[in-house]
């Protein structure tokens, strides 16, 4: 008679604490799936007493650890997949500057100075775009002029600077946005 005096009592705290719950939540949205939870769970207090009377307790409880032990595997997968997409945007973004290093050390060799410089790279590291704004100065003096878009084909140095780019990177001409300033 103890038994199901102490069956019956919890059945009614998870009841009582599960209403709790469900009342207390922010959105309507969460409610099914607390629901879907608290019907399994009671599906299992509700279970188990009566497995234990047949001796299938532990066969219960293995079949439940068994579960959760694959939904832990589950959500390790989730998670290392996370931690590698988020380590190849981190790769991306170190070569991405460490190209953009490489085009300033060969502009500043024909003279131009890099100001900003963009290098887009795709998902297998193949440089898909470079836009760079650079400056010339003339006598060691540097006059500001204003200037929008891909001015190169008036500066021989900006011209050069894109071919070596194109023929380096293997890229279209229209992949290759150099603005000048100054000079």
């Amino acid at each position: 008679m103890e038994i199901i005096y102490t069956w019956v009592k919890n059945i009614v705290c998870f009841y009582i604490f599960m209403n709790i719950i469900i009342h207390l939540l922010p959105r309507e949205s969460y409610r099914k799936y607390v629901r879907f939870f608290s019907g399994m769970l009671l599906m299992i207090l509700v279970a188990t007493p009566v497995l234990s009377v047949l001796g299938k307790e532990d066969e219960l409880m293995k079949k439940i650890s068994q579960a959760g032990f694959f939904q832990e595997l589950d959500n390790l997968k989730l998670d290392t997949a996370h931690l590698e997409q988020t380590q190849k945007k981190m790769y991306v973004q170190e070569y991405e500057r460490a190209i953009e290093m490489d085009i300033g050390r060969i502009a500043e060799g024909k003279e131009l100075y890099p100001v900003q410089i963009e290098v887009h790279l795709s998902e297998e590291y193949q440089v898909e775009s470079i836009a760079m704004a650079v400056r010339v100065e003339e006598d060691g003096v540097s006059v500001p002029k204003a200037s929008f878009g891909d001015n190169s084909s008036e500066y021989p140095g900006a011209g050069e600077l894109k071919q070596e780019l194109m023929e380096f990177y293997r890229l279209d001409e229209t992949k290759i946005q150099i603005a000048v300033q100054g000079g």
